[in-house]
């Protein structure tokens, strides 16, 4: 009788040594960003909580107290909420992009190791600047609780909204990585398109404020539906599942168009590095 084997058992430590040949670089590198980042100055990792701490108590006092333009205390505080959470989801998605657009040059000398996956490279831009977003996010739910708005234990589910903004703007990552190599003009261009999209997208302003010849834009805007779902969660306590699952198609097609680009072109890209 011939010996039977388990595929199962097999599959499961060649997957297993997968993961680890993509996480452990990914974690090693995110934690030498994080190093690199705050090297340099006194208070070191501590600017992970104090520049979120100093945003947010900036904007509540002049949105909150300052520039109240004839409004309520309580619609004051309302715009500031409303304002902070669209606008750190967005600030992390502009710095990844902008992090991650250089990030094949600066570590170039890494995918001269044959093993290396150099699918890590964007993503721990990505990652290092979301940690920002992670903090301040936790900061205005806090803030937000303290004011008494209805967050309820749909605040459990920001981790998952961090997760679907982090895989969106990894695939743009991925997909602006490889061509920065070639036009390197695109890091300059991205800062005015980022800019541009912040503007286009309700997070100084309700969506109501815009323009009736701009409104068709907003179903075709990502970061309109991702800062929605934000603002459900930390601000609203209520989110549509529509909502949710227009997110997550964004978020899972922007990282396989940009997995897909990525590996057909690296090969390619590293000639030119």
């Amino acid at each position: 009788m011939k010996p039977r084997f388990s595929t199962t058992a097999g599959a499961r430590p060649r997957a297993m040594s997968e993961i680890h040949r993509y996480w452990y670089p990914l974690l090693t590198l995110t934690r030498r960003e994080m190093r690199k980042r705050y090297a340099t100055t006194l208070l070191g990792s501590m600017w992970t909580v104090l520049l979120p701490l100093a945003m947010l108590g900036i904007y509540l006092t002049v949105f909150g107290f300052i520039l109240r333009a004839g409004q309520t205390q309580a619609e004051a505080w309302d715009h500031a909420f409303n304002l902070l959470a669209g606008l750190l989801p967005f600030q992390a998605f502009a710095d990844g992009l902008h992090r991650a657009c250089t990030s094949l040059r600066e570590d170039r000398s890494l995918l001269e190791y044959e093993r290396f996956p150099g699918e890590v490279l964007a993503p721990t831009r990505v990652l290092t600047a979301s940690v920002a977003e992670a903090v301040g996010m936790l900061l205005l739910c806090l803030a937000a609780a303290f004011h008494g708005r209805p967050t309820g234990l749909l605040v459990l589910a920001l981790p998952a909204a961090i997760l679907l903004r982090i895989l969106f703007t990894v695939g743009l990552a991925w997909t602006l990585s490889i061509l920065s190599v070639f036009v390197t003009d695109i890091a300059e261009v991205l800062a005015f398109v980022t800019t541009a999209w912040m503007f286009l997208t309700p997070i100084l302003y309700s969506p109501a404020a815009l323009p009736d010849a701009l409104v068709w834009t907003l179903p075709f805007n990502p970061l309109y539906h991702l800062v929605e779902m934000y603002r459900g969660i930390v601000l609203h306590g209520h989110v549509e599942w529509g909502l949710v699952l227009v997110v997550a198609a964004w978020a899972f097609a922007s990282a396989a168009i940009g997995a897909w680009f990525f590996r057909k072109s690296i090969a390619r890209t590293k000639d030119f590095l």
